[in-house]
């Protein structure tokens, strides 16, 4: 016999090969290639066990990488262990295959099985799916959203359904780094494992965004020559009645020093940028041009890039956040409101100057 032809010869130019019903609800995206491996009546295919169907779908799709030849043959009489090293591309995690059983009847999307795969490559991660009697893709994007000190199971096994509420927690984390230093990561993400329940974890992510000492006035962003600061009431007098806002009424911040205000020509647009103070360090609260005109996208872009280089983030306020926190756990008090994050625009979190 001659060498086993790889995927990229054996797909069809024109129609998709001869499908069933069955294995077009079955295999979803994977069913034009599952029918090239295995023809109509597809037999070879169903008679797999549950986690070798879906390895199958996995190793078919990096093709070609590996002959369909070596893929059938592996999925068919290959050991677990060997299967589990060629999806790993490597030495690969005990317990592979028996979680791969437990991903259900239908095929993934490949996305998500690469998340599978990546969260089974990590220690802590892999214990908690080892555990899980169903594993679910939705579920699976959840962990992926949490940085990977949080992925452990105390605090997986407490994460809410709600997309948005994993992604404040995970802010959370990302901030309560900068107030109290990178070197807590760990010593925090312990702490927090160990809640007893979905509220006392969120709280405890709502806790870590308070200040380490009350009063502390942070050293203002060295900013560019082109932002040129309000520093004094009549400037501040000045920059009100000519963009025609109300920054007169954030004279008693400025003066504390929790908030900084600076006018700037970017994309031939006079605009007026306002930052805030809060434990985390300086953000970006405002930027609007006259009687509150919106800035463009271009100008916007790049008053961020600017800010960001000088250590000014974006985003909500530790304030806010931690409200968030608590109300996404509590039944009392919730649920959370959430304002618009489906844009860049929208996750810059402008306009929150009160908190």
């Amino acid at each position: 016999m001659g060498t086993p032809m790889t995927l990229m010869h054996v797909r069809p130019k024109g129609r998709a090969g001869i499908q069933t019903p069955l294995l077009g609800f079955l295999a979803g995206p994977h069913a034009d290639l599952i029918a090239h491996a295995w023809p109509a009546p597809h037999s070879g295919f169903f008679t797999l066990p549950t986690a070798r169907r879906h390895a199958a779908a996995i190793l078919l799709g990096r093709a070609p990488e590996m002959r369909m030849g070596e893929i059938i043959h592996a999925v068919e009489r290959g050991r677990d262990r060997d299967v589990a090293c060629l999806l790993m591309r490597g030495e690969a995690p005990g317990g592979l295959m028996k979680a791969l059983g437990r991903l259900g009847e239908v095929l993934w999307e490949a996305g998500d099985y690469t998340r599978f795969l990546s969260l089974f490559a990590e220690e802590e991660a892999a214990r908690v799916l080892r555990h899980m009697k169903a594993i679910g893709a939705d579920r699976l994007a959840l962990i992926g959203k949490l940085p990977i000190q949080l992925r452990q199971a105390g605090i997986i096994s407490r994460l809410p359904a709600l997309p948005v509420a994993v992604d404040d927690l995970a802010e959370a984390f990302r901030l309560a780094l900068r107030i109290h230093g990178a070197v807590e990561a760990v010593a925090m993400a312990s702490r927090w494992n160990r809640a007893r329940d979905t509220l006392a974890l969120f709280d405890m992510a709502a806790e870590a965004l308070q200040p380490v000492r009350f009063g502390s006035v942070m050293a203002l962003p060295r900013l560019p020559e082109a932002f040129v600061q309000v520093n004094d009431r009549k400037a501040l007098v000045s920059v009100a009645l000519e963009f025609r806002n109300c920054l007169r009424d954030f004279a008693g911040d400025l003066s504390a020093g929790r908030m900084a205000v600076y006018t700037v020509r970017v994309a031939g647009e006079h605009l007026a940028v306002a930052l805030r103070q809060d434990p985390a360090g300086w953000r970006l609260a405002e930027a609007l041009g006259v009687q509150n005109a919106d800035a463009s996208d271009a100008a916007l872009r790049h008053i961020v890039a600017v800010l960001d280089a000088a250590g000014v983030r974006t985003g909500q306020s530790t304030w806010a956040l931690a409200r968030q926190l608590h109300d996404h756990a509590c039944d009392r008090c919730g649920p959370a409101h959430i304002g618009p994050r489906e844009t860049w625009r929208d996750r810059l979190a402008l306009g929150s100057l009160w908190d």
